[in-house]
């Protein structure tokens, strides 16, 4: 909490998690959900494309995280919105209505008594993290081991650490610590980057004419 909460999802696209209205309400119709609006602004979109959402979190999940203060649910809304990108059900548009977040016990290990998302592929979480060096770490080192994409890609710290290094090794991002800055290396895969991205953007686009 406090820095910006800028991230890139798995599948390519870059974000920043503008507004999150807090507290959550309960749902006006009456169901056994609460609410929490928030925004989330395409980075670098010269045409300020964005997605206002409204995150929905289960009576199930409230009960399991035992408080939805920022404190303890804000990495949750911030990758369950991550999540509902990658699943193309996302649209980034000028203006638009409001697009639903469901926060449900998929994303909780009852087992464990923890938030848990789906384990990602090393090769997927290469990626990512080159991506978000690539669109975040080019003009000051930017951090690699953040608590929520650790949580997002449900990989430890020090795991991703190990796949940060592997980069490094392979001479695509200048590595300090937990922090990275993009290499010119890097900087020639711009073209593949953007191209992840706009992919992702147009999958939640054409999921909302689809919808419509």
């Amino acid at each position: 909490m406090g820095d910006p909460l800028k991230f890139v999802t798995i599948s390519g696209v870059p974000i920043l998690v503008s507004e999150l209205k807090w507290p959550f309400h309960p749902s006006s119709s009456g169901s056994d959900w609460f609410i929490l609006h928030g925004r989330a602004d395409l980075l670098e979109s010269a045409e300020g494309l964005h997605a206002d959402v409204a995150v929905g979190m289960t009576q199930t999940m409230k009960e399991s995280l035992g408080s939805l203060d920022p404190e303890y649910a804000e990495g949750l809304v911030v990758n369950a919105i991550r999540k509902t990108i990658d699943n193309g059900q996302i649209a980034f548009m000028k203006s638009g209505k409001l697009q639903p977040v469901q926060v449900t016990s998929r994303f909780y290990s009852f087992k464990t008594k923890q938030i848990q998302f789906p384990a990602q592929d090393d090769n997927d979480v290469r990626e990512m993290i080159k991506r978000r060096v690539f669109w975040l770490g080019q003009k000051a080192p930017v951090e690699i081991s953040h608590a929520y994409d650790c949580q997002y890609v449900n990989v430890n710290r020090e795991r991703m650490l190990q796949l940060a290094g592997e980069l490094a090794a392979q001479g695509l991002i200048s590595l300090d610590g937990d922090r990275a800055t993009a290499t010119g290396a890097l900087l020639k895969e711009a073209p593949a980057i953007r191209a992840a991205m706009q992919k992702g953007v147009e999958a939640g686009i054409a999921a909302a004419k689809v919808s419509a």
